[in-house]
């Protein structure tokens, strides 16, 4: 590759990435808007499993119903702010849920779950508590276990579509395998990462998540133009571009529908 073709390839990508920089940064801000203050996830919640919250407001008991959302054999009960106007939750905190009572509603009956009020965080912005449903106990936080498995399975299952976009375009050159499992390992290992975090946000609001997966494609489309010389520009170029629409769309269904 000429110094010249370098030199148009570093100026791509770094006015494709300017140009992302306002979007992501209104849709960042956005994202935190909607996050919940508490999230409680359970693992294989009865289908019935409901969640209630009663904060104690000038002497009246006011409930307040958690919002259930399944994905796959998790099920994660979220309790909003901006839906719970009569308790005025203001950062989530242990001032917050001082006087709160949680009941786990399911088969008929109503069992009362200690909140454990010293786990809550000062002034922060989202807790996370595993619930068991075996004895409807809470651990604060998420297991590391958990996350490092979720982790390599969503780089598993996107790392596999862009090998296989890869064989499809007829590529057999052991340096152009290299090239894109490397670029990939660290493409969609930091897009991984990045969804592992998503877990508290509201998934409708994927502008963020979008933009990234753009900034991928700006940064492959010269990469694989420089080193992809297998096939020629034209194809190595299109390739990025359709690799990145599979490894999008695998990405987009995690975001939706995987536990995260």
């Amino acid at each position: 590759m000429t110094d010249r073709k370098k030199r148009r390839a570093a100026f791509l990508i770094v006015l494709l990435l300017i140009l992302t920089i306002p979007v992501s940064a209104e849709a960042a801000s956005r994202g935190v808007y909607y996050r919940p203050a508490l999230t409680f996830v359970a693992r294989n919640a009865p289908s019935d499993m409901i969640l209630r919250m009663d904060f104690q407001r000038n002497g009246e008991t006011i409930p307040v119903y958690l919002h259930r959302e399944d994905r796959l054999w998790e099920s994660y009960f979220r309790f909003y702010r901006q839906t719970a106007q009569d308790v005025r939750p203001l950062y989530g905190n242990r001032a917050d849920f001082r006087d709160v009572t949680l009941y786990v509603i399911t088969g008929g009956q109503r069992i009362q779950v200690p909140l454990p009020e010293d786990s809550l965080e000062k002034m922060t912005m989202d807790d996370f508590f595993m619930l068991d449903t075996s004895d409807y106990s809470l651990r604060f936080g998420l297991p590391l276990g958990r996350a490092v498995l979720l982790f390599f399975l969503r780089l598993a299952i996107t790392l596999s579509a862009a090998l296989l976009v890869l064989y499809l375009f007829q590529y057999r050159w052991r340096k152009s395998w290299l090239v894109v499992l490397i670029t990939n390992l660290v493409c969609q290992g930091g897009l991984s990462l990045f969804v592992s975090n998503w877990i508290n946000f509201n998934p409708k609001l994927i502008a963020v998540h979008i933009m990234v997966m753009l900034a991928v494609l700006i940064i492959q489309i010269p990469l694989f133009w420089w080193l992809l010389d297998e096939n020629g520009s034209y194809e190595s170029v299109s390739y990025a571009v359709w690799s990145n629409v599979a490894t999008g769309i695998l990405n987009s269904i995690i975001l939706i529908n995987f536990p995260l």
